[in-house]
């Protein structure tokens, strides 16, 4: 059961922090619809969203760097980024309450794998649309 969370958390690192760029770009576009993302799913009213975005844009900076300053160090990694939720829960507890602060996590999550989902489609369908102008075996037509 531990090794199975440790890689959902790791792989869960990976991925934030592949998203987890400079404001200006995809990434903080990513950042920002993630953002938008959990507190919709997390049913916030409009001052609850007003003091959890600020919040959680620093939970995801503090992520980023924890993931940049750990990388070699997978078992350091894992309680740091720990440690750091724990931190943030209690933050995000005084926001939104003790059920919805630990959602957020779960919905960050699910937020990343359809990131990844929607961006493993568009290679597929990149690939599909490929034209194949390869030479068949006899080396005069293409495939």
């Amino acid at each position: 059961m531990k090794k199975f969370l440790y890689s959902i958390i790791l792989s869960l690192l990976f991925s934030t922090a592949a998203l987890a760029q400079d404001d200006d770009g995809p990434g903080g576009q990513v950042r920002e619809r993630m953002t938008e993302y959990i507190q919709k799913k997390l049913g916030l009213s409009k001052r609850e969203a007003d003091q959890f975005g600020p919040v959680f844009l620093n939970y995801f900076n503090d992520l980023r760097k924890t993931t940049q300053d750990n990388r070699g160090d997978q078992l350091v990694l894992q309680q740091k980024v720990a440690e750091l939720r724990l931190n943030y829960r209690g933050q995000f507890k005084n926001i939104v309450g003790d059920k919805r602060s630990n959602d957020v996590f779960k919905h960050e999550r699910d937020f990343v794998d359809e990131v990844k989902r929607m961006r493993e489609e568009r290679a597929r369908e990149r690939t599909n649309n490929r034209p194949n102008n390869r030479p068949n075996k006899r080396g005069n037509e293409p495939l």
